[in-house]
């Protein structure tokens, strides 16, 4: 089948799945304030944040990969760590990634608009739909997404005016090749998530499983895992064989607020609307989460698994019994990966015909699915010191830091769709200085930045600039 009409038809069954009822209205809701919640400091032994870049790095040069993947799973145990703040329609008590402001928020700030943060934060675009049948049972494929900054991060956006155009503009101008740096407490994350409509009755539930990569550099997305299970939402549900409680994943339901702006961003049109309601479940299936401690940022990606005690690659055995006492409940339950370098062994910050070996990490549920086309292939490739050649432009071959060193804005089409020619790479190393970056403006490893830059002002700005 033509894939565009392969998921053309999904979107439209996926849309079926919910019941359909009267739609609420903005100004139906109750607003409770919500604070952005600081990282809390955490009794983990050997545990910092931020931990001194001097320390980090040296675990990188001496290989202490022990150390690295207690520090991803201290700064995991950080993000999930319940706060005493609530929000209508919701008994539980928001988690403190949260309560982290978006980049809309954030934008609205930088012009003086009022925060009116009073929920988490609205679901998005997803990256695809997919809808396939298994043991004559449909199975939820598609995911949705959000993007938040810490507390640090979000000051310093605030502050800096970054996502805005017109300050990105007059970067370039003053001859600067990157924007500043963001400070060392700060992070960023892109949690993603199922919902499952436990609205219309039905309790049970089927979701694409990960089980590990293929070999080839092919597109592996989530319909084509062919593996699965069952998520169970009824009360006192119980984890038994291939059937999982809703409460082993960090999860949430919609209440008003939440439906309204979900189905508002996710109405196509008028034949093709999705009608989510309060009381749907929402379960976080993976997030990536990057922290500025070092100068490359440490970057670590987490997906629920069902047997996070041993998951699979690009996660590890070895990982898993890293994690702390202090990680419990559902948090437990999730797979971790980790970029603190592009390849092995260690790496300079700049330079040219770097050998070593691969680094893969990635998200099952966020780039296995990225196809060969995606990437540039001439520079996804890894060159070892044996001689080897290893091509690295699939979705399952990629590495969280190579791909977000090629962050970067084109001053001259800032005012475009297409502000960015930075390719995508798989696993490889890229150096600051790469002549690829020639005429662009480096975002401190933010692809966040690029695709939420606000344009408004530039048309003035670009007037002025030409007089």
């Amino acid at each position: 089948m033509n894939k565009s009409i392969y998921y053309a038809i999904a979107a439209l069954l996926l849309s079926f799945s919910f019941s359909c009822k009267k739609k609420q209205h903005s100004n139906d809701f109750s607003y409770h304030k919500v604070i952005p919640a600081e990282f809390p400091q955490l009794n983990i032994p050997g545990f910092n944040f931020p931990e001194d870049s001097l320390v980090i790095n040296k675990w990188v040069r001496t290989s202490e990969v022990h150390k690295i993947h207690l520090h991803g799973w201290g700064i995991w145990t950080g993000l999930t760590s319940k706060t005493n703040q609530y929000i209508p329609g919701d008994d539980r008590p928001l988690r403190v990634f949260e309560t982290w402001l978006t980049p809309e928020e954030m934008i609205d700030s930088i012009k003086n608009i009022p925060i009116k943060r009073s929920n988490r934060s609205n679901l998005k675009t997803p990256n695809q739909f997919g809808h396939m049948a298994l043991n004559q049972e449909s199975i939820n494929d598609s995911i949705h997404e959000s993007v938040a900054y810490s507390p640090g991060a979000a000051s310093f956006a605030i502050n800096n005016k970054i996502f805005m155009a017109t300050t990105l503009l007059e970067y370039a101008k003053e001859g600067k090749k990157e924007v500043p740096f963001f400070p060392l407490n700060a992070i960023t994350i892109k949690p993603v998530f199922k919902v499952l409509p436990a609205s219309t009755g039905k309790t049970s539930f089927n979701i694409s499983a990960w089980h590990g990569p293929v070999n080839d550099t092919i597109a592996y997305p989530e319909q084509d895992w062919l593996t699965f299970v069952t998520v169970d939402t009824s009360e006192g549900a119980k984890t038994a064989g291939n059937t999982f409680a809703v409460n082993d994943f960090i999860h949430y339901k919609l209440n008003d607020e939440d439906a309204y702006y979900f189905n508002k961003e996710f109405t196509e049109n008028t034949g093709n609307a999705f009608n989510a309601q309060p009381g749907d479940y929402v379960i976080l299936m993976a997030m990536h989460v990057g922290t500025r401690e070092i100068t490359n940022w440490t970057w670590q990606t987490y997906w629920w698994d069902s047997k996070p005690n041993n998951p699979p690659l690009p996660s590890s055995k070895a990982i898993a019994d890293a994690r702390p006492s202090a990680l419990k409940g559902a948090a437990r339950n999730y797979a971790m990966a980790q970029a603190y370098y592009m390849i092995n062994p260690d790496e300079p910050y700049e330079g040219t015909d770097v050998k070593g070996e691969p680094n893969y990490a990635y998200n099952p549920y966020l780039e296995a699915g990225f196809p060969p086309s995606f990437f540039n292939k001439s520079m996804s490739q890894i060159h070892t010191v044996g001689g080897k050649e290893i091509p690295t432009y699939s979705g399952v071959r990629t590495n969280c830091m190579s791909c977000h060193r090629m962050a970067t804005v084109s001053p001259d089409s800032l005012d475009t769709n297409n502000n960015s020619i930075t390719p995508y790479v798989g696993n490889s190393y890229i150096s600051r200085t790469d002549s690829l970056f020639k005429g662009q403006l480096l975002l401190d490893f933010a692809w966040s930045i690029q695709s939420n830059v606000d344009t408004t002002g530039v048309k003035a700005y670009l007037a002025k600039s030409k007089k």
